[in-house]
């Protein structure tokens, strides 16, 4: 595989069971979960999940951007201590 995937600083410190969490509670397409997982809990580069799906780096990278957008919101929302 090529060069691994770095997570934004939000994801970076969470545990992979939070990680899996987040990524089931974001409700994301069935496309868009496998590529959280690949990316996210697998540390698969674009390249490389654009590869077993047969989509250009560039699309991958453009859902992405929704996930990861998605994915951080949720882990905020279910990780934050409540008084």
């Amino acid at each position: 595989m090529s060069a691994r995937a770095k997570l934004p600083p939000e994801l970076a410190d969470l545990l992979r069971s939070e990680l899996e969490t987040a990524i089931q509670e974001a409700a994301l397409h069935r496309d868009d979960e496998l590529i959280a997982r690949r990316y996210i809990i697998e540390k698969w580069a674009q390249i490389d999940i654009a590869a077993e799906l047969g989509w250009r780096r560039s699309t991958v990278g453009d859902h992405l951007k929704y996930i990861l957008k998605r994915v951080i919101e949720v882990s905020e929302q279910l990780h934050t201590k409540r008084t």
